[in-house]
């Protein structure tokens, strides 16, 4: 009789020890990840852009249209400089080409762009850096601040920090080197007075002092393309011999 009770107290003290691990085993429930949030597709307001590389800070109105990826920048008349030009610039993604308007003057120059899309979102595989308060507690908002990097993979070359309410940009962070080292940027971006939509499209149609140096940079491109093509061709003719 004292065998078996001994062998029952044994059993409930193993079990009793087995539904212990098991309730500290077992994992609290997760909370959801943060996903990015969607900036409106379009709309226009003011920017102040550094300029890492030269030094220079600049101020322009903005008008942006990710689903077409244009933009149209215009300098800011915040002071007189003698000898100051302003500037214009309307760029096509789609085409890769830029207008620069050189408003001062009312001539138009047209080249290729060699800086890749900003899109001014949040990447749908961005890491959530950081979320925090901006103001006093009288007048504050949310951020939350975004990044590029790959944890344990890839260093960011991107950070952007948006409010998390209809997710407007406050400020981009971007850095961009050439493999070929041919071109790099580095620029700090804040972004203020935004409203959704673009209020007249006209504003990403170059004027028509631009088309004479659309015509040039086309006729320069195609040459370009033909004395490509022309050298190839001799390259596999003197292969062939």
């Amino acid at each position: 009789m004292t065998t078996i009770r001994t062998i029952l107290f044994l059993a409930v003290c193993i079990a009793a020890a087995s539904s212990a691990v098991l309730v500290t085993t077992t994992a609290p429930p997760t909370t959801p990840s943060p996903k990015p949030c969607t900036s409106p597709p379009k709309w226009e307001g003011r920017a102040s852009e550094y300029d890492h590389k030269q030094g220079i800070n600049n101020r322009f109105l903005i008008s942006f249209d990710g689903e077409s990826k244009m933009k149209r920048f215009i300098e800011e008349r915040k002071s007189f400089m003698p000898g100051k030009r302003f500037f214009e610039y309307i760029q096509d993604y789609t085409k890769n080409i830029q207008y620069k308007i050189n408003k001062s003057y009312n001539q138009c120059t047209v080249d290729k762009l060699n800086s890749p899309w900003q899109n001014h979102t949040i990447p749908v595989n961005a890491t959530l850096e950081d979320q925090y308060t901006m103001g006093d507690v009288s007048e504050q908002f949310q951020v939350q601040e975004w990044s590029d990097r790959i944890p344990g993979h890839k260093k960011e070359a991107w950070i952007g920090a948006f409010t998390v309410k209809n997710c407007w940009p406050v400020f981009e962070v971007f850095t961009y080197n050439d493999p070929e080292d041919e071109y790099s940027v580095s620029t700090s971006t804040r972004f203020f007075d935004l409203t959704v939509g673009i209020k007249d499209m006209s504003v990403f149609t170059p004027p028509d002092i631009c088309n004479k140096a659309l015509k040039e940079f086309e006729e320069r491109d195609e040459s370009f393309v033909n004395n490509v093509v022309e050298f190839f061709k001799k390259m596999f003719t003197s292969w062939s011999i």
